[in-house]
């Protein structure tokens, strides 16, 4: 890890950990929280005016956040980590196994949404073309970005940072 100055590095390097938690759960939130609000705005009388705005601001939640996360780990949460301390591949480690157990616990939870119609009601659960293509887009966009976010979250601030 280089030792830079606290004035020559940028803010995004000089995030505190509070401020990279909100980041990363902003970030992870926004594309989901985008499909959310489309599928609820189509069933409310909401004015169109209001829909846009509101669904790019979300989308743009994760696209600022992916950009502010991947240039804070500064690739530190790739598996190769060449030229990572042992501290920093301590961490990058860490890091990949929040990322497993997220993915597990969304995992299990999608698949108790989907068991409990089913196995309780008897009903049939249909995945349409929008649902899968959601589907696709959020574990295609948020999957790689998990271990940036778990890094981003679990990395303690720098000394003489204030």
């Amino acid at each position: 890890m280089s030792q830079l100055s606290a004035h020559s590095r940028s803010w995004v390097e000089r995030l505190h950990r509070r401020s990279r938690r909100l980041i990363a759960v902003v970030t992870l939130l926004g594309l989901p929280a985008m499909y959310v609000w489309s599928s609820v705005w189509m069933t409310t009388s909401v004015p169109s005016l209001l829909w846009g705005p509101v669904t790019f601001l979300l989308i743009g939640c994760t696209l600022v956040g992916a950009f502010v996360l991947y240039r804070y780990v500064q690739g530190r949460a790739d598996m190769p980590g060449r030229g990572l301390d042992e501290r920093e591949r301590q961490l990058r480690d860490r890091a990949w196994i929040l990322s497993y157990q997220v993915l597990s616990v969304v995992v299990v939870l999608l698949a108790a949404v989907l068991a409990i119609p089913v196995l309780a009601f008897g009903r049939a659960v249909t995945i349409d073309a929008t649902i899968a293509t959601a589907a696709a887009l959020c574990l295609g966009v948020l999957l790689p970005l998990l271990p940036a976010a778990a890094l981003a979250w679990l990395e303690p601030d720098r000394l003489g940072d204030e």
